[in-house]
């Protein structure tokens, strides 16, 4: 996240780190970012859109690659 992205997050009440990457929940991209999902103290699950604009790289973990069938 870019340091703009981190401050902006950070007035929404979200602890996210001064530096280094920031684990999240992506629940979709869409054309204006990305749609995280945070639990907050409340228990109630929400849904935040972290503009791509904030947004200076993202890592994601790919499970295992399995190929079932027939491969032509």
């Amino acid at each position: 996240m870019s340091d703009e992205g981190r401050r902006v997050l950070r007035q929404a009440g979200l602890g996210v780190p001064d530096a280094g990457g920031t684990t999240f929940d992506v629940l979709e991209a869409s054309e204006r970012g990305l749609w995280i999902r945070i639990d907050y103290e409340d228990k109630q699950q929400h849904w935040i859109l972290i503009r791509w604009d904030y947004i200076l790289a993202v890592d994601v973990t790919v499970g295992e690659i399995r190929t079932e069938g027939l491969v032509h």
